[in-house]
């Protein structure tokens, strides 16, 4: 109210010191010279809602311009991918791919017939060891140095060194899945990297007789042999290392029998390769003494990648059965829930069953409460008066 006489004071000051400004233009004298607070409270609401509209307006066409231009950008984007002919199927996209946990055999029969595989290899570099001395006879040299399983550069030596490089392989894959376990407290997943780089090691050993070297080595700074041709210089080096790092191995993979299984395989395979190589097994050193060690050499690879494998293989099924394990365990849980409640439900009949079961079909009652006995009033012999 005070705002409105107010404006109505400014609007009579205003007529009457500027008369030809209210004559031509009277709106201005109740707009302009109004305050702002006065003049937008007088406005109508016809006029408000007039610039609602027009802000609206204006938004529109301010998101249908940007539409707009989006629509001519993926236009234009799309005429050029058009322009640039497809070299590649949608199949090849990475999503389609696989990943590499996609390498590592799911089923038990496919790791069976793995395996199966690579003992029938072992077999026929053994049985092309035992014809050499027949087909060397056709050569110029009278051997061929790729059955030769004694040699360096052999077939043998070649397929020993890729198992145990495909371990190493494994041993790395294992290391990426353990890492993530949540109840691994004092980072024993780190073992995984040391095992990868002891299996590296050993497959470069194999194929290029670094064990050779360092009985030489040893030999040289010692001037021992110790014992025979002074293999067990290595023997003991690598026993130490290896048979240190087996153990760790085996422990963390305890989960896993099959994997145990190999492992102590490998080591039994080992153990017989080396003692043929310190004469212990076959002490003549023939033909047969080399097809048992190199034998059993190649088979305590392929045992030893088993079981990296199979371990592998039981983490993956872990991380990929947890979340279905974990579904299953909450609908057994909701159907005992279930079974309890209609257990209880059926335990117990209803009121209508339960008169049914009772003779003449009535509820048995509690018998009637009794009164308590009535007080029994006590006479009480009256004192003798004073008078008497």
């Amino acid at each position: 109210m005070q705002d409105i006489k107010y404006g109505m004071a400014v609007v009579v000051t205003s007529c009457i010191l500027h008369p030809a400004s209210c004559i031509l233009h009277p709106a201005s004298c109740t707009t302009h010279l109004l305050p702002r607070r006065l003049s937008f409270a007088a406005l109508p609401a016809s006029r408000m809602l007039a610039r609602d509209d027009r802000r609206r307006r204006l938004l529109n066409e301010e998101i249908a311009g940007a539409a707009a231009r989006e629509g001519e950008t993926a236009a234009g984007s799309s005429r050029a991918a058009g322009r640039r002919k497809a070299r590649y199927a949608r199949a090849a996209d990475m999503a389609h791919q696989p990943r590499i946990t996609d390498l590592i055999p799911r089923r038990k029969l496919t790791l069976g017939l793995w395996c199966l595989l690579g003992v029938a290899t072992i077999a026929a570099l053994e049985a092309l060891y035992w014809w050499m001395p027949r087909v060397a006879k056709m050569t110029r040299d009278g051997r061929v140095a790729a059955f030769d399983l004694d040699g360096e550069g052999s077939l043998g030596a070649w397929f020993t060194a890729m198992l145990l490089a495909a371990t190493g392989l494994a041993a790395v894959l294992i290391y990426s899945l353990r890492r993530h376990r949540l109840d691994d407290y004092r980072g024993r997943y780190r073992l995984w990297l040391w095992a990868a780089a002891a299996f590296f090691i050993m497959s470069i050993d194999e194929a290029g007789s670094l064990h050779e070297g360092f009985k030489e080595m040893m030999y040289y700074l010692t001037a021992e042999r110790l014992y025979g041709d002074g293999s067990v210089w290595w023997v003991m080096a690598y026993g130490a290392v290896f048979g240190l790092l087996g153990l760790f191995i085996v422990w963390d993979a305890r989960e896993s029998w099959l994997a145990e299984l190999s492992f102590l395989a490998t080591a039994g395979f080992y153990a017989v390769a080396v003692a043929t190589q310190l004469g212990l097994l076959l002490p003549n050193r023939g033909a047969r003494a080399v097809m048992l060690e190199e034998g059993c050499e190649m088979l305590g690879a392929i045992t030893l990648l088993l079981g990296m494998v199979t371990y592998a293989r039981h983490i993956i099924l872990q991380i990929e059965c947890a979340p279905a394990r974990r579904k299953r365990k909450v609908k057994r849980g909701a159907r005992a829930v279930k079974g309890t409640a209609a257990v209880a439900v059926t335990s117990s009949p209803p009121i209508a069953a339960r008169i049914e079961q009772r003779p003449g079909g009535q509820l048995p009652k509690d018998p009637p409460h009794t009164a308590p006995p009535a007080a029994v009033a006590i006479n009480k012999p009256k004192a003798p008066s004073k008078g008497h």
